[in-house]
């Protein structure tokens, strides 16, 4: 998730937020200087830093963009001018006493202040060369934006510093924190006052806390009349359910009536039966698990029909827009990328719906190679392709087509080595470089390497393997782009695993760059013999000639492994060997996108004890047989799930939203009505000719 950088901006990129980011000019060092001047950061910041954070349209004055027609929805859009530079900041109040705020952003936001400490006030602009109390400093190039009393404009400067953070830390539970060990959290059996927590959100929202209750406990809340105290019958009650709702209408014997319902409404909806779906969907789970689940506790939720109706009708909608705000963005940062001439890199690759050659779906994903953020995505149908093999460059054609023409200028694209995408690469885009992912190509090596060691003559080579593979990736990592350094490095395998670390070739003299072997050293390790059957094996894979051709197409050293980051998470969402529309299907997508995208705009940390240090797991690996250490990563936020659930509420309010209607903006493309390729035949003619073979012929139909 893109959050605004200047201290104490609350911006960040949110599904139903319109504000706009940018970057910090680098390439003018005096535009440069101007820019972190005015945002009070220092001048020696490296470039690198600066590089990735952003600022948002908040802190630009409307004189400061411009307005032009999109290339990519034709639409008239704001653009910031050259000239720009930003001047507006709110006001931050301070500890009293307290020194300014340094100019290094913060990756964490401060907190917000209780409902009750918050006073809006009307905003006043004063000149640059005014200093007001408790407003961080700004530069001269940037006017301040002050909070002033209407009714007393000398208290504008008062310092409330003093009952912040203090002050409501006594009627505030504090958060735990796992690296304190001297903190105890609340027993189970603790009351506490209110009936909200800080996280549960305001009262009455989507966020509010729910409990399963029995109904025979809910029941005993209507066995006396809340005005009189007089018992009621059930015969004075009036029950009715719908789904997840349940309301009670109760008559006492003296007349009183009442009416209660177990959750609020949206225009005649019951808000737990849109939030059930909803967060069924936005998790990644599956109606049929869930209702599974609750069927086995007899616990209420939506019904299949009235699921899959607001899936249509809200969710699927939603997600829709959700996702075409994100793309957008995500777009927009590399049209500027290169129309600043840097040109974009990206890498490619396909996942199917379910393994060999029977999927239905397979979802082709590029990638930005410097952010990690997905581009873009497309969803092919086996229908709209002449077998399962051709889906995965048919997707690899539709985005790329798709992002040249919006204008992205593309300079390197990494794939695996499917024979489709090269001869496409290779006879339809030569003016963009094609490299292969060393990961693919590894991958393969090694599967023939396993082979190869499994013969009867070579199980010499078996305790290699791991080494070749490694020397693979070694090899592309440090040739730096020389595809002759690289061909040299990969084949003086070749002398190191028959004992040889010196050598002679095209009369200069190599050596191996390992750190040279003791005698016993040299003397324990199992070389391989030259005449041997294991070192003869591993020469035909090593000189393979289609290998080393390929060589030439992995200088770079770019590879796909946050892709594969990618289709872990897209197996959330989109598990294999589980059917769903069309429609579902791309937003399952759309949400394992987002959800990627949130997660890695930076680079995850790895999670750290109560001491500070890195935290690893020990697991055994499958492939190698071996114990390894695997370092546990910060957990994970799906901030975007918040956003969605508004939107979903917002279109419900929608009064031009029909409930059972699906939207009609949602990119579907025309596909035929199902896979097969004859027509239905009736029921009757299909069990007419229906046979087992594990009943007699007296037993058949």
């Amino acid at each position: 998730m893109v959050m605004c950088v200047v201290n104490g901006c609350d911006s960040k990129s949110k599904v139903y937020f319109t504000v706009m980011f940018h970057r910090i000019p680098t390439k003018d060092n005096e535009r440069k200087n101007q820019w972190l001047a005015a945002l009070n950061i220092d001048l020696r910041t490296p470039v690198e830093s600066i590089k990735k954070w952003r600022v948002c349209s908040e802190h630009f004055a409307p004189e400061d963009y411009l307005e032009n027609m999109d290339r990519v929805t034709h639409t008239t859009v704001r653009r910031l001018k050259d000239t720009a530079i930003p001047t507006i900041f709110r006001a931050q109040t301070g500890r009293s006493g307290s020194s300014p705020t340094t100019s290094t952003p913060q990756k964490s936001r401060p907190a917000a202040l209780p409902a009750e400490f918050k006073v809006p006030l009307p905003l006043q602009r004063t000149s640059p060369a005014k200093t007001v109390m408790g407003i961080r400093p700004s530069a001269a190039l940037a006017p301040t934006w002050t909070q002033l009393d209407p009714h007393n404009i000398e208290s504008a400067g008062m310092d409330i510093s003093s009952t912040s953070a203090f002050d409501i830390s006594m009627c505030s539970e504090p958060a735990a924190d796992p690296a304190d060990t001297s903190f105890a959290p609340t027993s189970p059996s603790t009351s506490t006052t209110g009936s909200t927590s800080s996280s549960s959100g305001p009262l009455g929202g989507w966020k509010e806390r729910k409990w399963m209750v029995n109904e025979s406990k809910l029941m005993e809340l209507f066995q006396k009349c809340s005005t009189c105290g007089t018992l009621m019958s059930e015969a004075n009650q009036t029950i009715h359910t719908f789904c997840s709702r349940i309301t009670v209408s109760f008559t006492c014997n003296n007349g009183h009536t009442g009416h209660w319902e177990s959750c609020p409404n949206t225009r005649q909806m019951a808000d737990n039966n849109l939030i059930s779906a909803a967060a069924t969907l936005f998790t990644g789970a599956t109606y049929t698990d869930i209702a599974e689940w609750a069927g086995l506790m007899n616990l209420q939720i939506p019904k299949k029909s009235t699921f899959y109706n607001i899936q249509a009708c809200y969710l699927i909608p939603v997600i829709d827009a959700a996702y075409k705000k994100q793309e957008y963005m995500v777009k927009a940062r590399l049209i500027s990328q290169t129309l600043d001439g840097e040109g974009v890199q990206l890498c490619g690759d396909g996942r199917s719906d379910s393994p060999g050659h029977s999927c239905k779906y397979t979802t082709y994903s590029f990638m930005d190679d410097s952010s990690s953020q997905i581009v873009t995505f497309d969803l092919i149908q086996v229908s709209q392709a002449t077998s399962s093999v051709a889906m995965e460059p048919m997707g690899f054609r539709k985005g790329l087509e798709k992002l040249l023409d919006e204008g992205l200028a593309i300079k390197v694209i990494t794939t695996d080595r499917h024979p489709s995408i090269r001869k496409l690469m290779r006879e339809e885009y030569t003016n963009i470089i094609h490299q292969f992912d060393p990961w693919h190509v590894a991958k393969g090596m090694k599967k023939k390497l396993v082979a190869a060691s499994n013969r009867r003559n070579c199980k010499d080579l078996a305790p290699w393997v791991k080494s070749v593979s490694n020397h693979m990736w070694w090899s592309c990592c440090s040739s730096k782009g020389d595809a002759t350094e690289l061909h040299r490095r990969w084949t003086s395998i070749l002398y190191h695993i028959s004992g040889v670390h010196r050598w002679e070739d095209n009369g200069r003299e190599y050596q191996c760059y390992h750190k040279e072997l003791s005698p016993d050293q040299q003397q324990m390790k199992k070389w391989l013999s030259v005449d041997s059957p294991a070192y003869k094996a591993l020469l035909e894979i090593v000189m393979d000639k289609r290998l080393l051709k390929d060589l030439q197409q992995m200088t770079l050293f770019k590879h796909t492994g946050q892709l594969e980051v990618f289709h872990n998470a897209l197996l959330k969402y989109c598990p294999k060997r589980l059917h769903f529309e069309y429609a579902a299907m791309q937003a399952r997508t759309m949400l394992a996108v987002m959800d990627h995208n949130e997660n890695h705009s930076s680079s995850r940390e790895q999670a750290k004890s109560a001491a500070g240090l890195p935290r690893h797991n020990v697991v055994f690996q499958k492939q190698s047989k071996q114990w390894i250490a695997r370092p546990i990563y910060t957990k994970t936020t799906q901030e975007f799930r918040d956003g969605l659930m508004e939107g979903v509420f917002e279109r419900r309010l929608d009064p031009t939203v029909k409930y059972k209607e699906s939207a009609s903006h949602v990119r579907i493309p025309r596909l035929p009505a199902n896979i097969a390729l004859q027509p239905k035949p009736s029921k009757e003619d299909v069990l007419r000719a229906y046979t087992s073979r594990f009943k007699g012929p007296s037993e058949r139909l």
